[in-house]
């Protein structure tokens, strides 16, 4: 029993410390940024978008607007972390660019639901 307690209290304290980040002097910080001005980013450029995920267009793929237009983003299953998401909710990501020859796409690093 104390060995079940131990593994589910170790877990948790990794999974908070995942999101951690130093905030103050020389800390770099990702701006908010358009649909329309990240599409023209560079690849693997940080961004981080508000808006709302429109639908799913497949297992981990959604079509992400905000009031600029759409682009498709990539969200793992575990970067929703257990929060319910409709195409209601306003919500911020935060990733990366990912350009290729044919699309570019956002690699969702983080969720977060705005209230």
């Amino acid at each position: 029993m104390f060995k079940g307690l131990f593994v589910v209290l170790f877990t948790g304290l990794f999974s908070l410390s995942a999101f951690a980040a130093f905030v103050g002097p020389g800390a770099t910080s990702i701006q908010t940024t358009t649909v329309k001005e990240a599409i023209e980013l560079a690849d693997d450029s940080k961004v981080a978008l508000q808006g709302t995920l429109v639908k799913q267009t497949s297992d981990e793929h959604y079509l992400f607007r905000d009031q600029t237009g759409d682009v498709m983003v990539e969200i793992d299953s575990e970067d929703f972390r257990q929060v319910t998401v409709t195409p209601e909710d306003k919500i911020r990501i935060t990733g990366e660019v990912d350009s290729d020859w044919s699309e570019t796409k956002i690699d969702v690093e983080h969720l977060e639901l705005l209230k």
